[in-house]
């Protein structure tokens, strides 16, 4: 038996010990996931008429009162006036005998409602406060706006006039690779709008909640779901649609048949493959603010906007530029923002800086790192990623995100990039619409 007495290591032994588990250590940080991500928590059930329901929180929520509910749809999409109207009536004044729309009555219980749709989904989402004196009546209020919204012939005829207003200013929207024309706002009527949110229930997909419950809010949530979807109807997921159906087979540049002058602004887009992976996305993010650093420094370029639809029928990135005005520029700047190909050119021919240097890749990577560590606390951030990034029977789902997401961006080299963005990208699927001065 040893002598307690004793140490049982010598000095130079224990120095030995200490080194190796300082080594062991370091050497376990370089491989774990960073711990400034969060791990969330995911729990699933289904409402009484079997809508899958989500529930996404993490332990940095517990102290936190913010509770985002999101309702989602894959109704027809043939006609997105239609969605577009439905939604902007039931964000109105839908409250049966009131003049006040849903976010005058959401305010003072400290919530928000909000729409959104793409080409696989329609979301109906509340973001309100858990807190009990304001949780009862925000669910109240959800429950009676939700079952049966009054579409009222005054506000429609109050919207249709907005939207013809703003249809006679320039338009900077646009819609690329679609399928089907959008139709006249004017062509539309009250009954269609109540005819589409009944196809709205018909065709319920989930409902997600991210944000912290105790069991007694998780209840009434759940209570309060029961009665708003007791009437839907589950859909199963929209499947892809082939590229065929969806993109114009004809690669183009629009422009007026005048072209005096340098260009005033462009709109242009290109269909991706549907991601199916946190390295998918992830590349997606670095290459999107890379390419709108890189046109922003080009000396005819005023700003660049660039936004990603990662839906499944198809996903697109569409990027809106602004030119400089010809006054400021030298001839040899118009004459390159003149031609035709040298936006296409910039986005998707020549390598941008993050594929070819391993150092601005990696600056790049070090600040999305940073900007994740926040976005990630955020509920709105991950009700984001649950119906505008991954989608319920696609390749990447929420649990897929949340279960990979930490690991994925750990082990994220500029090789894994490269490889991501020669799948991803469809430079043949090019479009542009091009305004002149």
């Amino acid at each position: 038996m040893p002598d307690a007495s004793k140490p049982l290591f010598s000095r130079p032994a224990l120095a030995a010990v200490m080194l190796l588990s300082t080594l062991a250590i370091w050497l376990l940080n370089l491989t774990a996931p960073s711990t400034k991500l969060p791990t969330p928590i995911i729990k699933t059930w289904s409402t009484e008429s079997g809508i899958p329901v989500t529930w996404l929180s993490q332990s940095q929520w517990e102290n936190s009162n913010k509770l985002e509910i999101r309702l989602v749809f894959n109704a027809e999409y043939s006609n997105p006036a239609i969605i577009r109207a439905t939604l902007d009536m039931l964000l109105g004044d839908s409250l049966p005998l009131s003049t006040a729309s849903i976010n005058q009555r959401f305010s003072p219980l400290a919530a928000r409602a909000l729409s959104h749709y793409d080409t696989d989904n329609q979301i109906i989402g509340v973001t309100m406060n858990s807190e009990p004196d304001y949780l009862i009546p925000s669910l109240s209020l959800m429950t009676r706006w939700l079952q049966t919204p009054d579409f009222k012939p005054r506000s429609f005829d109050q919207w249709q006039r907005q939207q013809q207003t703003a249809l006679s200013a320039p338009q900077s929207s646009w819609q690329p690779f679609s399928a089907k024309p959008v139709a006249d706002f004017s062509d539309l009527s009250l009954d269609q709008m109540k005819d589409y949110y009944q196809s709205l229930k018909n065709a319920a997909a989930s409902i997600i909640i991210i944000g912290h419950m105790t069991s007694e809010s998780e209840e009434r949530i759940t209570r309060a779901l029961n009665t708003i979807s007791q009437d839907y109807r589950r859909s199963p997921p929209n499947p892809p649609i082939m590229q065929s159906e969806t993109m114009n087979p004809n690669n183009q540049i629009v422009r007026p048949a005048s072209t005096m002058g340098a260009p005033w602004q462009s709109q242009s887009a290109v269909e991706l493959k549907p991601i199916s992976s946190v390295e998918e996305w992830l590349s997606l993010q670095i290459w999107g603010t890379d390419l709108v650093a890189t046109l922003n420094q080009q000396a005819h370029i005023d700003f660049v906007q660039l936004a990603l639809n990662l839906s499944v029928q198809p996903p697109w990135v569409w990027w809106q530029t602004q030119y400089r005005n010809t006054l400021t520029l030298e001839p040899n700047t118009i004459q390159e923002a003149n031609s035709e190909a040298s936006m296409k050119s910039l986005a998707l021919l020549e390598p941008l800086p993050s594929t070819r240097d391993p150092e601005h890749f990696q600056a790049l990577m070090d600040a999305f790192k940073a900007q994740l560590e926040q976005q990630t606390l955020s509920p709105t951030w991950w009700s984001d990623i649950a119906t505008q990034v991954t989608h319920e029977g696609g390749a990447l789902t929420l649990e897929n995100f949340a279960a990979d997401y930490q690991d994925a961006i750990t082990r994220f080299t500029i090789e894994d990039y490269q490889s991501a963005l020669e799948t991803l990208l469809k430079p043949s699927s090019y479009q542009e619409i091009q305004v002149y001065q």
